[in-house]
């Protein structure tokens, strides 16, 4: 896990929101059930992404979140500066202060790899890229769960 579990929450919840009809909005305790995430963080998380323009918020009847904007202008690496308060690529994987290509760490040469890939790949997908992965992987998956089969028992005659 690179993510912080604040992060992998808000990039969780974001992806089921982009599954819905554009506009539409969800209450947050709605977006905890379907994503598995703890209701009072993820009102904490859906909160802070709607100070920061990222989400739209409204209370009362029809009311929840939805984005402020679309999925598609909306990239992963939006979501990590805004929950982690900067760029979490930018900092030494060991989480040492002084790590750079003259006083570098043990694993700096590797970080400065890793680094590029998830920069070139990861960050540049939208929210509403997550959005489409995620409707197709529930398409691979059975609607319901078979049913169990009956347990035969020792027959019983009077």
């Amino acid at each position: 896990m690179i993510y912080s579990a604040t992060t992998e929450y808000a990039i969780r919840a974001l992806s089921h929101m982009a599954t819905l009809d554009e506009g539409e909005r969800i209450l947050a305790r709605d977006l905890a059930a379907a994503t598995d995430v703890p209701r009072q963080f993820l009102g904490k998380i859906l909160h802070r992404l709607a100070r920061i323009g990222l989400l739209d918020s409204a209370k009362g009847r029809g009311g929840g979140f939805r984005f402020a904007k679309p999925s598609a202008e909306i990239c992963v690496a939006d979501v990590v500066t805004a929950v982690e308060g900067g760029e979490i690529t930018k900092v030494c994987v060991l989480g040492l202060d002084e790590c750079n290509d003259r006083q570098p760490c043990p694993m700096h040469d590797q970080w400065v790899v890793f680094r590029a890939a998830l920069t070139e790949r990861v960050y540049s997908m939208t929210i509403a890229h997550l959005g489409r992965n995620l409707m197709e992987k529930r398409k691979l998956l059975p609607l319901s769960p078979p049913a169990p089969s009956p347990v035969a028992g020792p027959e019983t005659t009077e």
